[in-house]
């Protein structure tokens, strides 16, 4: 394991201050982790999603569509699984990414014991974000994204504060506050470039190897991989605004 990323934090610091450029700095640096530690970061991103294309290859894909391919209903089991799984993967993810930041010895398996061990916490933050998310979708977007960034801070401090869900949101909302813009657009521009790997990956991949499973499995581990680079925006942040 690397300290890169804590003497890179270190030594910027907050010299960018204020000025729009603070945006891309941030999501500069946060590149930087994800490149420099994507075999640490794969090894945690990995098990999951394979656990869950195997589940869906058991029970039924999530959308379920007909002969035409035409969306009919979706499969409750599969759907309620995936979200029992997020909140594991995601609490291990971010254990996964503070012991790079340390650079502690510790292998992967100690991430996922430390997301098993809190898991109840987590699961009762994921839902608690899930319903305040789900509010904003109904009213536009936009706020949708917002509430997302204000509470994103909240699963690291149930992981690696011990805080209680509601401690962790409410806390989570306010130390946000101060770089609420900077973490919304940074996120933001993180997802983009996600859904952008994940759409020439899938088209890549299938044109070149055709539609079947093993594709599509190739096809997941890579976007799991490119989607913790959220994650590691947010965690860029929390390390700068939501220090006790």
């Amino acid at each position: 394991w690397s300290r890169g990323l804590g003497d890179v934090y270190k030594r910027q610091g907050e010299s960018t201050g204020g000025k729009p450029l603070l945006i891309l700095q941030r999501l500069k640096e946060s590149l930087y982790f994800w490149r420099r530690h994507l075999a640490a970061l794969f090894v945690i991103s990995a098990p999951f999603a394979l656990i869950g294309e195997a589940f869906q290859w058991l029970v039924g894909p999530v959308i379920v569509n007909d002969a035409g391919g035409q969306v009919v209903g979706f499969n409750a089991a599969s759907m309620l699984f995936l979200m029992m799984l997020r909140p594991l993967a995601e609490g291990a993810l971010i254990f996964q990414l503070s012991i790079i930041q340390r650079g502690d010895g510790q292998g992967p398996w100690h991430s996922i014991l430390a997301a098993f061990l809190r898991f109840p916490y987590l699961l009762g933050t994921y839902f608690l974000m899930a319903l305040a998310v789900s509010v904003g979708w109904m009213l536009l977007f936009f706020p949708a994204f917002w509430i997302y960034a204000r509470l994103c801070f909240a699963p690291f401090r149930v992981m690696l504060r011990g805080d209680t869900p509601l401690n962790a949101l409410r806390t989570a909302f306010t130390r946000s506050g101060p770089c609420q813009w900077h973490l919304l657009a940074a996120i933001l521009l993180a997802g983009t470039l996600v859904f952008a790997v994940a759409g020439f990956t899938n088209s890549l991949l299938v044109g070149v190897l055709g539609d079947h499973p093993g594709v599509l499995l190739v096809a997941s581990l890579v976007v799991s991989l490119a989607a913790t680079l959220v994650n590691v925006v947010a965690f860029r942040f929390w390390t700068l605004h939501d220090q006790d």
